[in-house]
């Protein structure tokens, strides 16, 4: 993650050398209270996922679950595949990808994000991060790792991880 010439976040999402290519992305929002909750139901043995992990697009018997889906900020893409890697405005994701949002399309104060990826073979990725985060950067750093860095700091990182 870093911002944009514009102030506004950008996701920058890169696949490993030798022909991997990205085949779905994410992006979800919780707060302390739900993340707790979600929690406390994975400790009680329920099974499913917490509201902020999926899309608002049949709404639930739940009205609280359906509150915490409106209160989300995030969306799903899928379908199509970026050789190599691809950058995109965070509400923005590439038109060739099949998207649905939910919730409102900014960043939201009180609120952690995950933008995950998928890679060809199974690798998953996921950057962790807040609002302050993304707004305590510094011209020309990224936001990754769970914490500020240079763009080759970044890079290096890519390729620590392949």
């Amino acid at each position: 993650m870093r911002t944009g010439n514009d102030g506004q976040p950008v996701a920058e999402l890169r696949a490993c050398e030798g022909g991997e290519t990205l085949s779905g992305m994410g992006l979800a929002s919780w707060t302390l209270d739900e993340g707790e909750a979600a929690l406390e139901e994975a400790s009680l043995g329920s099974i499913g996922s917490s509201s902020a992990s999926r899309p608002a697009e049949t709404g639930t018997d739940d009205p609280d679950e359906d509150q915490a889906l409106k209160e989300d900020s995030g969306w799903e893409a899928w379908g199509a595949t970026n050789h190599g890697g691809v950058v995109f405005p965070l509400f923005s994701p590439p038109p060739e990808w099949r998207v649905q949002t939910f919730g409102t399309q900014t960043l939201l104060p009180g609120r952690t994000y995950s933008l995950r990826f998928r890679v060809s073979g199974g690798y998953m990725a996921h950057a962790y991060f807040t609002a302050d985060d993304l707004a305590s950067l510094q011209p020309g750093q990224v936001w990754a790792d769970d914490r500020a860095m240079s763009a080759r700091d970044f890079g290096e990182l890519v390729d620590d991880k392949c």
